[in-house]
């Protein structure tokens, strides 16, 4: 089901509108339908001036799993969001309706993790073991289906992957992990294109906050050690990722460490591990034992030289 709700058009124009849509997604009336609340619609799509494209852009950015679409005066439809704001053609159009899941039921399954820490913890876990499904929710809604697995993912809104990875960011405290069983995943997905998971985890882990006791470890010179190559995805063009991951394949090093090695800064060496600690690619270890001065000899010249005043003596020497 589409729910639309229809901003800056009279009621001739909206049904006008609608029946467009539906055209284009050869689909009936009761399944694209007009919306008259903004928190119970799945589109919304707003005449094209400047006061309600700013108004429209701050309601969105609250309910993030709603698509902003924008008429101009031709009567062409493009994407309300991204650089590009792409025009939307009949199959455009028609492969948005037909994936919009309508109102995303309350998850019921227990809570596994809730908040920052516990889901970073729980996301290492199934990503190293590569078992198990499960739901990121944010007020009882899902936001992200993880499937450990086949490491993927299925985004319930079709948000991208930088939108979503500030959404997470900006609320993981609030987030919930539900672990659910294999069929209720894919009862969830539907239809829905899969993803790769780790470029958005990647995306999300870059993002600064929420890291204070991951960064309070490596302040105390905890060791990073990098578990397998990352996915090139991930790590792009970034040649000083690469010579890290190359550091830290063979030996666990600290930040410090890291940076005077490769003569790169200790940010540069923290923006690294983020991501690639919650990804489940690096661990951390315990901080090396520092070598322990020698004890001093004393007026005796220490326990040895005793030992051999001693045998010396007996010897007559």
């Amino acid at each position: 089901m589409a729910r639309v709700l229809v901003v800056g058009s009279d009621i001739q124009g909206e049904h006008a509108l609608l029946q467009r849509l539906r055209t284009a997604a050869a689909l009936p009336a009761e399944i694209v339908r007009s919306c008259r609340d903004l928190d119970d619609c799945d589109l919304l799509v707003i005449k094209d001036t400047p006061a309600l494209r700013n108004a429209a852009m701050r309601m969105v950015r609250e309910r993030p799993r709603i698509q902003f679409w924008i008429e101009d005066q031709h009567g062409t439809l493009r994407h309300g969001q991204g650089d590009g704001q792409a025009v939307l053609d009949d199959d455009a159009i028609e492969q948005a309706l037909r994936q919009m899941p309508g109102a995303p039921a309350p998850i019921e399954e227990p809570i596994a993790a809730r908040a920052a820490k516990a889901i970073t913890r729980a996301l290492r876990e199934h990503l190293q073991a590569r078992q198990g499904h499960a739901v990121l929710a944010l007020d009882g809604l899902p936001v992200l289906l993880l499937d450990f697995e086949q490491d993927q993912m299925v985004v319930p809104d079709g948000s991208g992957n930088a939108e979503l990875a500030q959404l997470l960011s900006d609320d993981f405290e609030r987030l919930a992990l539900h672990g659910i069983a294999a069929k209720r995943y894919q009862q969830l997905a539907g239809e829905l294109p899969r993803q790769p998971l780790r470029p958005l985890l990647w995306l999300w882990g870059q993002h600064p906050a929420h890291w204070h006791d991951l960064d309070a470890r490596l302040q105390r010179h905890a060791r990073v050690r990098l578990l397998r190559w990352p996915d090139f995805r991930v790590l792009g063009h970034q040649h000083d990722s690469f010579r890290l991951c190359s550091l830290l394949l063979k030996r666990a090093c600290s930040v410090d460490e890291c940076a005077a090695l490769l003569e790169i800064s200790g940010e540069a060496v923290r923006t690294f591990v983020h991501p690639a600690y919650l990804c489940g690619y690096a661990a951390l270890e315990p901080a090396a034992e520092r070598a322990r001065p020698p004890l001093p000899a004393g007026d005796g010249g220490g326990l040895l030289a005793r030992m051999w005043r001693s045998v010396r003596q007996r010897g007559g020497g």
